[in-house]
């Protein structure tokens, strides 16, 4: 079975769309994705900008943080062909990926909104759906929940590429799967996380709080 990483860029729908932000509050403008065949070894990718029906520009906070312009999103095609096309791409046998469950949340609210939901695949996708951040903070037995960024730089990997850029955050997210999975790295993953919460010489600064580890007993 296939494995599929998600990322979705998302921006806020205007405050003055109340009646549609009571169902959902953002919009898709991007969907980011790697799949990773039972090797754990990439196989292929899908990225592609998403127009939105209430967003008409891009404000500048979220310019600058995803590097999406109001440009690329003019030109490209509705969530309504997207998305049935990201779902065709991922096959018919596969698992699917996120870090965090904001991602699954908002492709439920925002077919919800759009009138989508008996879209051919979506089913099958949403209850093949996984939150790899539960489950990397569970292999560590973290208390609380860290970010991507937090995890890459403490599983000691670099980013492939813009971080929140969807194509790249799925990317990451696909490589930490990975290392988690290898038995090796993740020996060494786990042995950082100890020298941390003992004191030892690993220092990550603020990156989280280390009180909130707990390990089974022995």
């Amino acid at each position: 079975m296939n494995k599929v990483f998600i990322d979705l860029e998302m921006h806020p729908i205007p405050q003055s769309c109340k009646d549609e932000r009571i169902i959902c509050t953002q919009e898709i403008i991007e969907i980011g994705a790697v799949m990773l065949n039972d090797r754990n070894e990439e196989i292929s990718s899908f990225c592609e900008f998403v127009h939105p029906a209430f967003v008409t520009k891009i404000y500048t906070k979220f310019r600058k943080l995803t590097g999406i312009t109001s440009e690329n999103i003019a030109d490209a095609c509705p969530l309504e062909v997207v998305l049935p096309r990201f779902i065709a791409w991922c096959g018919e046998d596969y698992e699917i990926y996120s870090w965090s469950d904001s991602d699954i949340w908002q492709i439920m609210n925002e077919t919800r909104l759009k009138n989508l939901e008996d879209m051919d695949g979506l089913s099958y996708m949403l209850n093949h759906w996984k939150d790899f951040q539960e489950d990397f903070c569970n292999l560590l037995h973290l208390e609380k929940v860290m970010n991507l960024g937090r995890a890459v730089t403490l599983a000691g990997l670099d980013f492939s590429g813009r971080e929140h850029d969807g194509l790249a955050d799925a990317r990451t997210t696909s490589k930490l799967y990975a290392e988690s999975r290898d038995s090796k790295s993740f020996d060494r993953l786990r042995k950082l996380v100890i020298d941390a919460f003992a004191g030892h010489t690993f220092t990550m600064g603020d990156m989280f709080d280390f009180g909130s580890i707990s390990f089974p007993e022995s």
